[in-house]
């Protein structure tokens, strides 16, 4: 029995049975990266979900027309799971509605994640859809959409997640866009420090602690500390 816990939920029914399970047992947990819906953690902290798919919209609307055609790509072996990907779909498609924008916004889940699969559901997609004009991935795996447009679709309109090295080189070829951050390491360190405040001195801790979303391009993103 742990004194503590710094979970970073990625599959809703498994994270609520989890932390169902630290209630019953009074042990203490604080959530990074991705909040629990009426969940009784210590502390969330991490991006607020919702607003970082709403700022994607909003890049996206500075670049293309109205008119043109825009793919959602939600990458995940269990997509309905996925409270993480699904809030920032709900923020970039509320950005649209509360601009009075049309939108002209296609859906595409892909749960089989290796490159090859990833591939031929984005060339089927683009073939049934085109022209496709912007590309926003909910997640990290931006870089195997970035794979995939690369030598045809130069011309679009790529934004994803995360500092991790292979986005960062789609990025620096061009290919990617933008890629928007949560800083992930800070995420771990606030968590850990919350619980640490709240066992040893009995410390009342922010119950929500939003981090920065932060916007990367090839131009800034070899000054960004993660």
């Amino acid at each position: 029995k742990p004194d503590g816990i710094l979970l970073a939920p990625s599959f809703i029914e498994e994270s609520v049975t989890f932390t169902d399970k630290c209630k019953e047992l009074k042990i203490p947990y604080v959530l990074i990266d991705s909040d629990l819906p009426n969940d009784g953690s210590l502390s969330y902290i991490g991006p607020n979900l919702y607003h970082s798919g709403y700022l994607a919209a909003h890049l996206v609307n500075y670049l293309i027309k109205e008119s043109d055609k825009i793919l959602i790509v939600n990458i995940s072996r269990e997509i309905d799971n996925q409270h993480h990907l699904l809030k920032k779909e709900e923020g970039f498609r509320a950005y649209y509605q509360d601009h009075n924008k049309t939108g002209n916004i296609i859906k595409l889940d892909i749960n089989d994640t290796d490159l090859k699969s990833i591939e031929r559901v984005l060339a089927k997609a683009f073939n049934e859809h085109s022209p496709i004009k912007a590309v926003f991935v909910t997640n990290s795996r931006v870089s195997k959409v970035a794979h995939f447009i690369e030598h045809d679709y130069k011309d679009i309109i790529l934004i994803g997640y995360d500092f991790l090295e292979e986005n960062i080189e789609f990025m620096d070829k061009g290919i990617i866009d933008f890629l928007i951050c949560q800083k992930p390491k800070q995420q771990g360190y606030r968590g850990l420090i919350s619980l640490y405040q709240y066992l040893a001195f009995g410390s009342t801790v922010e119950k929500i602690y939003f981090m920065p979303i932060d916007i990367l391009t090839k131009e800034n993103s070899a000054f960004y500390r993660n």
